[in-house]
C-alpha cells in the first residue's frame, strides 16, 4: 500500500511532537525551563520543606524579590541572585516563623492566582499572604496575553481549560492556541527556539563584525548587540555596577513596558485579581494587599490615567472582599536612596519595608486571635 507524502510528513512531525515531549517530561526537561519557571520550581520546593509550619508567604513580581536578596545579603548572607532567593532570614527573625517567597520576575496579577490556586492549598496553607503589587502586574506592553506567560505555560494542565477559559482567555484565537500549546510539542516550545534562533544570529553577527575594521565584538563587552539577551532577568541584582547608568536602563525598559496603555489586558488582569481575593476567602487564607513604593521617575513614565486607575481599582477589590490594603505609595516614606533602580528597593529600603510587614504580619495575628478558629482547605 503507498502511503503519500503527505502522510508520511504528518506521521513524521507527530514521531517528532512525541519524542520532544517525552523528552520535555523527563528529568533532563528540568534543564529546558526558563529562568523564571527555574525560579518558581525551587520556590516550590522550598514551601514544601515547610509543610504543615503555616510560613509567611509572600507573593508578587521582582518587586518583592528585590528588598528581600538585598536585605539578607546586606545582613551578610550572599546569594548569587534575587532569582534564586525564595526567603528572608531577616523577616524570620522579625515575625519568629518561617518566611516563604513564591515571588518571580514579572509576575503579573493572573500568574499570581495560578500560583495561589495550585500551590497554597492543604497542608501548604501559609499563617499570612502578602500580596505586593504595581501597576506592571495589571499592564505590561512589552507582553502577550494572560497564557503566553513562563508561570502559566510551568502550572496550567489540559484538564485547567474548563476552570480558567473565561477568566483567561477573550475570544475563539486564544483558546485554540491554549489547545495547540498543549497538544503540540513544537508549537508550544516554538518561543524558545526563537530565542535560541535570535542569540545564534547576535553571536554570529558579533563575530562578523569583530573582523570587521573599526568594529569591535560584543564578547568584548566594548560592543552590545542590540540582539543580545540575558537568561537571567534581575542579573543587575549582582553586587556592584554604576547606579546611574542602572537607573538609566530602568527608565528606558519601563518607556517601553508603559508604552501602551493595554486596556483590554488591564480589564482582565482585575477578573484576576477579584478571582484571587475570592480564592483566597474560600480557602481562608489571610491575604493581605500591599501597594509597592515606586519613585516619580518611574510614575511619570506610565500612560495617562494608568496609576490612578491602578490604585482606585486595587483600594475597590480589597475593601468590597474585606482584604487588608496597604498602600506605600501614598504614604510618601520612600525616597530615591531607598531605591536600586526606578521601582526596586534596595537595602536600604528594604529593611524598611519589611519593618512595615512585620507589623503588618503582627496586626493580621492579632485580628486573627479575637475570631473563632475555621477550619483550612
Amino acid at each position: 500500500m503507498k502511503i503519500s507524502k503527505t502522510a508520511t510528513a504528518l506521521l513524521a512531525f507527530l514521531a517528532i511532537n512525541l519524542t520532544l515531549a517525552g523528552n520535555g517530561l523527563s528529568a533532563a526537561g528540568e534543564s529546558k525551563k526558563d529562568a523564571i519557571q527555574k525560579s518558581l520550581a525551587q520556590a516550590t520546593a522550598v514551601l514544601q520543606q515547610q509543610a504543615g509550619a503555616e510560613p509567611v508567604v509572600l507573593i508578587g513580581s521582582s518587586l518583592i524579590l528585590a528588598p528581600l536578596w538585598s536585605v539578607d545579603v546586606a545582613d551578610g548572607a550572599f546569594f548569587k541572585d534575587c532569582m534564586q532567593h525564595h526567603t528572608s532570614g531577616h523577616l524570620e527573625k522579625l515575625v519568629d516563623r518561617p518566611v516563604v517567597s513564591l515571588a518571580t520576575a514579572g509576575q503579573f496579577v493572573s500568574d499570581t492566582y495560578l500560583i495561589t490556586e495550585k500551590l497554597l492549598r492543604g497542608k501548604h496553607h501559609p499563617s499570612v499572604l502578602i500580596y505586593g503589587v504595581a501597576p506592571r502586574d495589571f499592564m505590561d506592553d512589552t507582553t502577550g496575553g494572560l497564557a503566553m506567560t513562563s508561570v502559566f505555560d510551568s502550572l496550567v494542565e489540559t484538564k485547567d481549560f474548563s476552570k480558567i477559559d473565561k477568566l483567561f482567555f477573550n475570544n475563539f484565537d486564544e483558546r485554540g492556541d491554549f489547545v495547540l500549546n498543549r497538544s503540540v510539542f513544537l508549537y508550544r516550545k516554538r518561543g524558545r527556539y526563537q530565542a535560541k534562533m535570535q542569540d545564534f544570529t547576535a553571536k554570529l553577527e558579533d563575530k562578523v563584525l569583530a573582523k570587521l575594521p573599526g568594529e569591535k565584538s560584543a564578547a568584548t563587552g566594548n560592543k552590545i548587540s542590540s540582539n543580545a539577551t540575558n537568561a537571567d532577568p534581575l542579573a543587575n541584582f549582582l553586587l556592584g555596577g554604576d547606579r546611574d547608568a542602572v537607573w538609566k536602563q530602568s527608565i528606558e525598559e519601563y518607556a517601553r513596558r508603559y508604552k501602551r496603555f493595554n486596556a483590554k489586558q488591564f480589564e482582565k488582569q482585575k477578573e484576576c485579581f477579584r478571582a484571587l481575593t475570592a480564592l483566597c476567602a474560600e480557602r481562608q487564607i489571610k491575604l493581605c494587599v500591599v501597594a509597592m513604593p515606586l519613585t516619580e521617575d518611574n510614575i511619570k513614565l506610565m500612560p495617562p490615567g494608568l496609576y490612578q486607575q491602578y490604585i482606585s481599582f486595587v483600594k475597590e477589590a480589597t475593601k468590597e472582599a474585606a482584604v487588608p490594603f496597604l498602600d506605600l505609595q501614598s504614604a510618601k516614606s520612600y525616597d530615591e536612596s531607598n531605591f536600586y533602580d526606578t521601582v526596586h528597593l534596595n537595602s536600604k529600603g528594604g529593611e524598611k519595608f519589611l519593618s512595615t510587614i512585620s507589623n503588618l504580619v503582627k496586626e493580621t495575628d492579632s485580628l486573627a486571635a479575637s475570631k473563632p478558629t475555621a477550619k483550612t482547605y
